[in-house]
């Protein structure tokens, strides 16, 4: 299994909100090319690709709620922390390394602690009120807080707690103060929108970042390190979430160390989680390949060509839904953006600055 060719466009694949620029293909080219960066380069590969992995998990539980679009807002932080790691990636290639790892980094970590924060909240309370006051009315528990309630509170889980406090607090030193001139971006060669060799290890500092989001991530969804074949069970009319394939555990293990890869497993069989959700998939009988194409909807989705080209379209479709209502949150930019620089001169502005709440 191979990811990630010398060519932009596969990383491109992921990346589908983006452009790349000469200066980013070329970095691309020297990470690919060059045995310094092997190694490194293809462990944050792996890492990246098992970020992406994780949504596939989400599930839409029904709880209870005000707004029905709730179902599927729970996962708004995820996605939003998706684009600030494009954003990171992207600075980073193109050589701009301080909005890279400064000033990216830490809302990529915050945004994937408020994600398990409310999956476990909502969860514990069976009810997406906590959700629905966050987005209505902007409330942030402490980040002691957030740490503490965003992973079980058992031992196994005290050193991930540790580790993203640590980096919490270090990027916002980076980050929210200015810097002595050793941190300057001048200081590796160049203010320039070009590479340098000290800034083409960028990655190496997302991925240290990635690293303890994804174990956030697998010590919440234990299912993760457990890869089921979906469409054996349910056909096309799987749940949604709550299972990954087999593709996505040989990524999701690919993206530990032998020794980590064995800790998480051995954790993870031991989970409540596990044992609901591996029962309720063993209970199932196996289905027919005539059951399984019997379940396919063909006005809606196309001819199927094969079982495993359905499920490919289905995980698509899955991933594009969940992505989609999760990120209906945002709002649409008003009609009247057109007259909004008028009201940002000083001669309006002085009068209307009142109005503003």
């Amino acid at each position: 299994m191979r990811f990630f060719s010398t060519s932009a466009y596969n990383l491109h694949n992921i990346f589908y909100t983006t452009r790349f620029t000469n200066i980013s293909i070329e970095t691309l080219n020297i990470l690919e090319g060059e045995k310094a960066f092997k190694a490194g380069w293809l462990d944050f590969k792996w890492k990246l690709s098992a970020f992406y992995t994780v949504q596939d998990v989400f599930d839409a539980p029904l709880y209870k709620l005000q707004d029905e679009k709730s179902l599927f807002h729970q996962w708004y932080f995820y996605y939003e922390s998706k684009y600030l790691l494009i954003e990171t990636i992207m600075c980073g290639l193109n050589g701009f390394t301080t909005a890279s790892i400064d000033l990216l980094l830490r809302l990529f970590l915050e945004f994937n602690i408020l994600q398990t924060y409310f999956y476990r909240k909502l969860k514990e309370s069976q009810d997406y009120g906590l959700l629905e006051n966050y987005f209505k009315n902007c409330f942030n528990p402490s980040w002691n807080t957030l740490l503490n309630q965003s992973m079980p509170p058992d031992n196994f889980c005290k050193p991930i707690k540790k580790r993203l406090d640590i980096h919490l607090k270090g990027l916002s030193e980076s980050s929210a103060h200015p810097y002595q001139p050793v941190h300057s971006p001048k200081h590796s060669g160049s203010f320039l929108p070009e590479q340098t060799l000290e800034r083409a290890f960028f990655f190496h500092q997302i991925s240290m970042i990635l690293e303890p989001v994804l174990w956030l991530y697998y010590v919440n969804f234990p299912m993760l390190l457990h890869p089921v074949d979906i469409q054996r069970k349910f056909g096309f009319n799987a749940p949604v979430g709550l299972f990954i394939d087999e593709q996505g555990g040989e990524i999701i293990k690919r993206s530990f160390s032998a020794n980590d890869y064995k800790y998480f497993l051995d954790y993870s069989v031991k989970t409540n989680d596990y044992r609901d959700l591996m029962g309720f998939y063993t209970s199932k009988n196996d289905m027919t390949e005539e059951e399984i194409i019997a379940t396919w909807n063909e006005k809606e989705d196309g001819s199927l060509k094969s079982i495993k080209h359905g499920h490919c379209i289905w995980m698509a479709k899955m991933r594009a839904l969940k992505e989609g209502m999760a990120l209906k949150l945002m709002k649409e930019l008003p009609r009247s953006i057109d007259k909004i620089p008028d009201l940002l001169n000083y001669d309006s502005w002085k009068d209307y600055y009142k109005k503003v709440k």
